[in-house]
């Protein structure tokens, strides 16, 4: 299994174990329609980010990566 980051509209993210990248997207996208919003993996903008689970790090979204800690 693989973690997967992927970053939605560039100011949410969630994080997931999958074997592939495709299918994390799916996993995502299922979860979505769940949600009731089916079609935002084709209208909006969406980064999928394989994890280096051999480095140690602080999973922290996207946007906040370039953001100091103390804010």
């Amino acid at each position: 299994m693989n973690l997967y980051e992927v970053t939605l509209h560039g100011t949410d993210s969630m994080y997931l174990l999958a074997p592939t990248k495709y299918r994390a997207l799916e996993l995502v996208g299922d979860y979505v329609a769940d949600a009731g919003q089916p079609d935002m993996l084709q209208t909006g903008t969406f980064v999928v980010r394989q994890l280096d689970l051999s480095e140690e790090q602080i999973l922290r979204p996207e946007k906040c990566r370039a953001c100091p800690l103390n804010e």
